[in-house]
């Protein structure tokens, strides 16, 4: 039995897409059950004319049909690499498809051109995913290298809920990891004033939860998103975990931010949750 449900936006149904060797290196790691998710287009059809109505609307139910009759192709995929899983096709919006199919689901895996980044400004199909998913959401950028997925991870560590969503969602990978470093920023002051708040101490709830990871205080003087890159890839890691959008995205968009940054630049996948 399948102890984790991944979910994985298949954005192409030919070959072997990036979102999808994501997804198998997963699901060797973690034993998972993939739901590959196509989402069909469906054009507006409010300002066509009458006589292009019926022609859009035959358009789409084909599209639909010919995304439904992709199941062998998936199937056979999943046969290639021992993992089990099935085909789901929606018809419409993207992030809408995948927030929904999220509700049964662990994770979310999904990708992120690197020609056309699609979040690089908080509002792109990616970034509107990680908002309305509820779960963790692995963003695979195209340059990123797969072959030992989940072995090496770097955690971003800032004190904050967004953190703590992304790291009590990657427990089943860091539990499983060979090599996990912790980068202990400064704690999120509270702007409610209340003070002398309990505080985490990460490294011995980690341990109680089978989770060796060397702790690494983190203070850069600025440009926070670079030096986080810069220290997994100075680790070789083969995964960032971190919280996105810890301030609003109004602010990250005009003042910058790490997961703006990150989300633009890195070539490692990251496992994000808000």
């Amino acid at each position: 039995m399948s102890a984790f449900d991944l979910l994985v936006h298949l954005r192409e149904t030919r070959g072997e897409p990036l979102a999808a060797r994501a997804a198998f290196a997963l699901a060797r790691r973690l034993d998972a059950y993939l739901y590959g998710l196509h989402v069909a287009p469906l054009d507006t059809v409010a300002f066509s004319t009458p006589e292009t109505v019926v022609f859009q609307v035959h358009e789409a139910d084909r599209l639909y049909a010919d995304a439904q009759a992709r199941d062998s192709w998936w199937r056979d995929l999943l046969s290639a690499h021992a993992a089990c899983g099935e085909w789901l096709v929606a018809q419409g919006d993207a992030v809408e498809a995948m927030c929904h199919c999220a509700r049964w689901c662990d994770f979310v895996v999904a990708e992120r051109p690197t020609l056309n980044p699609d979040a690089p400004t908080g509002w792109g199909t990616v970034s509107r995913t990680v908002f309305g998913a509820g779960i963790p959401v692995l963003v695979v950028p195209e340059a990123a290298r797969l072959e030992s997925l989940g072995e090496r991870i770097l955690v971003a560590w800032n004190h904050s809920r967004e953190a703590m969503l992304a790291i009590r969602g990657a427990m089943p990978l860091l539990e499983r990891a060979a090599h996990v470093v912790v980068l202990d920023g400064a704690p999120q002051t509270d702007e409610l004033g209340t003070r002398h708040l309990p505080q985490l101490d990460l490294t011995s709830w980690l341990g109680r939860h089978n989770v060796r990871a060397e702790i690494h205080a983190f203070a850069p003087k600025n440009d926070f998103g670079a030096a986080i890159l810069a220290e997994a890839r100075a680790m070789q890691a083969d995964m960032i975990v971190m919280g996105a959008w810890g301030h609003s995205r109004i602010a990250q968009l005009v003042l910058g931010g790490s997961t703006r940054y990150l989300f633009q630049n890195s070539d490692l996948p990251l496992l994000v949750a808000h």
